[in-house]
C-alpha cells in the first residue's frame, strides 16, 4: 500500500502524519483534530453547525490562534466534519497550500485505519498539495456532501481570517463568490 492510498495519511497537514515538509525546516503544524484531542482548542474556540442549518463564521488561522478556530459539523453515526483555516503562519509556514481545510472524522475507526480523512479540494494533486478550499478559486470554492445535505463555501479572506458559509447544496450555488 502506498502512503497516498492510506485513509489516515494527512501528509503535510499534521505533524502526526508527516514529520517534515522540507529538510532543515520546521515540522508541520497540528490539525484541529489533534489540537482538540490535546485540549489545545477549547469549546469556546469552536462552533457547532448542524446540517440543514445555515451559518456564517469567521475562522482565525489555526496556527495563530484566536477566538474561533474550528467549525464542527456533526453527522449521523457519530461522524463529523472539522473546518479549519490554514495560513502560512508559524508551524504552518511551509504548508503546500493555504485556505479552508475540511477533515472528516470517524471517532469509532480504529487508530491508523481512517480516523481522520482530508476532503481534498483537488484530488489530482499529489500529497494533498491543493487540499484546501479557497474563495473564488475555480473548482476549489465549494465543498458539497449531498448525502448529508451540506455545503461549505469559503466566502472571502479578511487579512488572515476566512469567512465561511455552512449551508445546503441548493443555497450554496447562489452564495459562492465568482472570480
Amino acid at each position: 500500500m502506498k502512503w497516498e492510498d492510506c485513509t489516515t495519511y494527512m501528509g503535510p497537514w499534521d505533524v502526526m502524519s508527516s514529520h517534515l515538509i522540507k529538510r532543515d525546516g520546521p515540522p508541520p503544524g497540528l490539525s484541529s483534530f489533534t489540537k482538540i484531542r490535546l485540549g489545545w482548542i477549547t469549546k469556546d474556540q469552536a462552533v457547532i453547525v448542524k446540517p440543514g442549518e445555515e451559518q456564517r463564521v469567521i475562522l482565525a488561522p489555526l496556527a495563530k490562534g484566536g477566538s474561533l478556530l474550528v467549525v464542527k459539523i456533526p453527522l449521523n453515526g457519530g461522524l463529523y466534519y472539522l473546518l479549519e483555516n490554514r495560513q502560512s503562519i508559524g508551524y504552518d509556514s511551509l504548508m503546500p497550500d493555504t485556505g479552508l481545510l475540511i477533515l472528516k472524522v470517524d471517532p469509532e475507526a480504529m487508530e491508523g485505519s481512517g480516523t481522520v480523512r482530508i476532503m481534498d479540494a483537488d484530488p489530482g494533486a499529489a500529497r494533498f498539495a491543493h487540499a484546501t478550499f479557497q474563495p473564488g478559486k475555480a473548482r476549489r470554492d465549494l465543498f458539497v456532501d449531498k448525502e448529508n445535505k451540506l455545503a461549505v463555501v469559503p466566502l472571502r479572506m479578511k487579512r488572515e481570517e476566512m469567512e465561511v458559509l455552512i449551508t445546503s447544496p441548493e443555497r450554496a450555488a447562489t452564495a459562492a463568490p465568482k472570480e
